[in-house]
């Protein structure tokens, strides 16, 4: 990273339906993820720098889910750059990278997760050329229920419950912003 790199710490709130089988249960619940972001400040016209997106471990209440599986976390692509490359480093589960249709990237940790014990995510490592049309900035994609920023199936094995969370951030904010200089 560069000696002008910023590290700072981000929790986007998003919005999150929680679908419940068999009885079909639907409601929604505020959720909030939580990530160590790492980004140069400014970086020249055309020059190559990277991003790291590391996000936070996740507990979740074994009174609530008795297991997670199948979590997928997307980022948008990147704005005012060019995708280089990118590596997953760490994370739990056998985690995954494919790309999004029209651009950005679907992080997928199938799992599973026992509730109560702390798993991590991957953090994402973006290598991007600023264009110099903008501000690059990074964040999750997502604009509702049906293209979710954030996803995962529970079961919960006392009462033979199980179902899905997916969610989007509300409102939209970047993780990261570094300004092209000329």
């Amino acid at each position: 990273m560069p000696a002008d790199a910023l590290t700072a710490e981000r929790a986007p709130a998003l919005v999150c339906r929680v679908r419940t089988e068999p009885d079909g249960d639907d409601h929604t619940i505020p959720y909030v993820l939580r990530f160590t972001v790492t980004a140069p400040r400014a970086v020249a016209v055309g020059e190559e720098f990277t991003v790291l997106l590391a996000p936070a471990p996740l507990t979740f209440n074994p009174r609530i889910s008795s297991g997670i599986r199948d979590t997928t976390l997307c980022f948008h692509a990147p704005t005012a750059a060019r995708d280089v490359r990118f590596t997953l480093e760490g994370g739990d589960g056998t985690p995954y990278a494919e790309p999004l249709p029209g651009g950005g990237l679907a992080v997928r940790s199938p799992g599973p997760f026992a509730a109560g014990v702390p798993f991590t995510l991957p953090a994402l490592r973006w290598t991007l050329r600023a264009d110099g049309s903008g501000p690059v900035e990074t964040g999750l994609a997502g604009s509702g229920f049906t293209d979710p920023a954030w996803s995962y199936r529970w079961s919960r094995t006392r009462d033979a419950r199980h179902g899905t969370v997916a969610g989007y951030p509300d409102p939209a904010a970047a993780l990261s912003r570094t300004v092209p200089v000329r």
